[in-house]
């Protein structure tokens, strides 16, 4: 009694204390209205308290379990049947009743049936600290082994609402029990709630059994045709990976004796897939070669023409996302989540990891950018040309192969990669998400169809992204034919996606997302928002400020703007300065302040006024898509400093170049390390640290295994097999060239990649050199010998930049 009372006063105490900061105001949720608080609350104080008292009794088992097992008895055989054949049949009831019966028997002298007993969950310190998840230990019960059953994991789950995968404090509580593995969900769920009743007291020591789960085993799961598939499709990809390796290696082991010709550019020639060879098959063999694409990967030079500073902020804003995933991701599997609410929401210093989510708006102001200033190099050098079609299939190529294995791979063989008591859930949910709708993923219409699309969630960003390139050329040829109006409807467009953003948070009363990152650690928002609510096309119209591509497109125009910016300038924009002083104090400022500024709202867990929630959703992030685009303006304009040289780090080359595989498999990656976990975490930044390192580096390495094997060699193979780069322009080059052969300058008739006829060795070592390392004195040169290429195609190929 002494003990059940203290433990009502710590909770009444810690529910003072979590609700201090909030209002009595109507409690609702775009407009459903909830439980009566007051209530609520009580009974989930008195609920905690007898989940404490019935593992007590678990843990004096030996007293109490006779006891149940007779009553156990007389309730099975005076129950009508017709009920448990409503749930369950009779038979697989009988056979769980006698197994458990022998189980009660066994314990008294079989060592499995004390392994079984002993990897129940039990009561353990902190549940006032959230801590009501207790696995007890899984691996310990599927390894009891008795004569004639083993030991079968279930997780029975207590409370008032069933959200088992909650960020936060969890409303129900959970315990894992061990079975004999002739017991099916629903037996297992009738003698529980045998188990649970206090026949002395006639009164139940828990709140309502919710649901029983009993996961399968990854040593029991069933062979599907999704796994034949990715066996047979790993398969094929590994021998075109050997053979266009052996093929490579071959022609740089035997390759003929070509005299002077420089060594790199004999390479580039003999081992690279988008050569002149004389026989296709062999140029194909090549693009699939392990160590050309691991050499373009790994290599620090810059691709020519490319604005280098892009390559440190892609990389920099990859690891930010990562970083805000880990972050969320740890909160799902802590035993402490009410302190540490309280320790994050404290801290300031955890604000960028809150607002992790604008690092997705740096995407889409790269992807805006670097559109509209290829597009308009192209577009100038064709005289207002564009192979729109062409344009949509390369960049389909580039970006399908390996986002379309991984969605084959997890609805197959991911479920093989790990085990425990979490893992097949886990694993199971992938097969279902993406079983019926994965062919919207592939046509990146996955965030508008269907309304709830789970599959691959995270990989929203690329639909709306390639939403905006499918729109993109429009914009640009209106800007290249009629500059005005095209500047004009950018504007207009960027306006107009601000307004909807506007007139949706006013509506909806929305606020912004970082608060309610920072509510979840409260158990009063817990108890009153429900995180598993159905998502209609109505909710997604009336309350979406995130998801949708008409509330995400104004960065994107920003984008394109900066882009349109560069373009004229030529990436030179001349600014005094005071100016530039001003650009940087003003960036700055606006960015810690976008960052920053909701802490005294996050700090408590309140909720802003509306008028200023609406102001925040509003300007927010086409705000801080302003900020990047003045650091990139700034350093390629020669005005940033340490910062360019920060950017421009070679380091950054080939990590920028992972970084859309590593986006699409890091989800992987977390699910993986959080559902592989046979217990809850304590959350410790140390362990958070710890957590992020290991998946940014296991996503790295994924991501180089995954480029070398699949993206790279499409991308090279849609170079082979599509038509050419150059376009229109590939007969300049040669007019070039026969023209100063004509003025005899031999030295400007070079062939990149073939042997010269006799001329000044030293002067063309130099042009090429200069050419190789973008030297602006020998441009107009490079670009009649072919070096710079801006077609169509290298616009779709070359805005990778932008991406993930």
């Amino acid at each position: 009694m002494k003990m059940r009372l203290g433990c009502i006063i710590g909770l009444l105490f810690f529910f003072c204390y979590e609700t201090s900061s909030y209002q009595p105001v109507d409690y609702s949720y775009n407009g459903k209205a909830m439980y009566n608080g007051e209530t609520f609350r009580y009974n989930h104080i008195e609920n905690y308290d007898r989940l404490t008292n019935f593992l007590q009794r678990l843990n004096r088992r030996n007293e109490d379990f006779p006891d149940i097992l007779e009553a156990l008895s007389k309730s099975i055989e005076s129950s009508n049947n017709d009920e448990f054949e409503r749930t369950d049949d009779v038979s697989n009831l009988k056979t769980c009743r006698l197994q458990w019966s022998k189980f009660l028997r066994d314990l008294q002298h079989q060592p499995y049936a004390w392994q079984m007993a002993d990897s129940w969950g039990r009561k353990e310190s902190g549940i006032l600290d959230g801590n009501v998840r207790l696995y007890g230990n899984y691996y310990e019960c599927i390894q009891a082994k008795g004569s004639t059953f083993d030991g079968k994991w279930c997780q029975a789950f207590l409370g008032y609402r069933y959200e088992p995968d909650v960020i936060g404090i969890p409303i129900d509580a959970s315990v894992g029990v061990c079975f004999p593995s002739g017991c099916s969900e629903s037996s297992i769920t009738r003698i529980l709630r045998e188990i649970l009743i206090d026949r002395r007291r006639n009164e139940t020591y828990i709140p309502p059994l919710l649901k029983v789960n009993c996961p399968v085993s990854t040593e029991k799961q069933a062979w599907t045709s999704a796994d034949t598939v990715g066996v047979v499709i790993s398969a094929i990809l590994l021998a075109l990976n050997f053979i266009g390796t052996c093929v490579d290696l071959v022609k740089r082991y035997m390759k003929p004796n070509v005299g002077n010709v420089p060594e790199s550019v004999n390479n580039d020639n003999q081992n690279s897939c988008t050569s002149k060879h004389p026989r296709l098959l062999e140029r194909i063999a090549l693009c699939f070669s392990i160590i050309s694409n691991g050499e373009k990967i790994l290599s620090m030079k810059p691709p020519r023409g490319a604005l280098k500073n892009l390559d440190g902020i892609r990389f920099l804003s990859t690891t930010w996302i990562i970083l805000g995933h880990v972050f969320m991701f740890a909160m799902y599997q802590i035993d402490n989540p009410v302190s540490t609410g309280r320790y994050l929401k404290s801290k300031a210093d955890f604000m960028p990891i809150f607002n992790f989510t604008f690092s997705v708006d740096t995407f889409f102001l790269l992807g805006g950018l670097l559109v509209c200033y290829l597009g308009m190099k192209q577009l100038v050098k064709s005289k207002g040309r564009m192979n729109i079609p062409l344009m949509y299939l390369h960049r389909y190529i580039r970006l399908t192969p390996v986002y379309a294995y991984l969605i084959l791979f997890s609805v197959g063989l991911y479920k093989w990669m790990a085990s425990g008591p979490q893992w097949y859930g886990n694993a199971m949910s992938y097969y279902n998400n993406c079983k019926t709708y994965w062919w919207t993923n592939l046509i990146y219409i996955n965030e508008l169809y269907p309304a709830s699309n789970p599959c691959f969630g995270w990989c929203w960003y690329l639909a709306v992204d390639m939403q905006f390139y499918l729109l993109s050329p429009f914009i640009l040829l209106l800007l290249f034919w009629w500059r005005r109006v095209g500047i004009t409807l950018m504007f207009l467009l960027t306006l107009a996606s601000m307004s909807v953003c506007s007139a949706l948070s006013s509506e909806g009363a929305i606020q912004p997302t970082v608060i309610y990152h920072a509510q979840q650690f409260s158990i009063y928002y817990r108890f009153y928002f429900s995180t598993k609510s159905e998502v209609t096309y109505e909710y997604k119209f009336k309350y979406d400020i995130y998801y949708m591509p008409w509330v995400r497109l104004h960065v994107y125009m920003i984008g394109m703007i900066t882009g349109y910016i560069l373009f004229v300038t030529k990436g030179k924009l001349k600014m005094p300065k005071l100016v530039v002083v001003s650009g940087w104090l003003i960036s700055t400022g606006s960015s810690l302040a976008i960052m920053y500024a909701l802490y005294p709202q996050t700090s408590v867990g309140a909720n802003l006024a509306t008028g200023w929630a609406v102001t925040y959703n509003t300007f927010a992030r086409p705000a801080f898509g302003v900020c990047v685009s003045w650091v990139i303006v700034a350093c390629i304009s020669g005005y940033g400093g340490p910062v360019t040289k920060f950017l421009n780090w070679k380091v950054f080359v080939p990590l920028s170049r992972l970084t859309y595989s590593t986006y699409v498999v890091h989800f992987l990656v977390l699910d993986w390390y959080k559902y592989y976990q046979d217990e809850m975490i304590h959350f410790q930044t140390v362990n958070l640290v710890y957590a992020y390192i290991g998946t940014l580096c296991i996503s790295l390495s994924l991501a180089f295994i995954l480029s070398v094997t699949i993206e790279w060699p499409f991308i090279e193979l849609a170079k082979v097999l599509l038509p050419s780069k150059r376009g229109n322009l590939s007969t300049k080059p040669n007019n070039v060239i026969e023209e100063n052969r004509r003025k005899g300058d031999l030295a400007l008739s070079v062939v990149p990649g073939k042997i010269p006829e006799p001329h000044d060795v030293a002067q063309e070592k130099n042009i090429t050199e200069g050419c190789a390392n973008g030297n602006s004195n020998v441009e107009a040169v490079c670009q009649n010998l072919g070096y710079i290429d801006e077609s169509i195609s290298s616009l779709s190929a070359e805005n990778n930049q932008s991406k993930l």
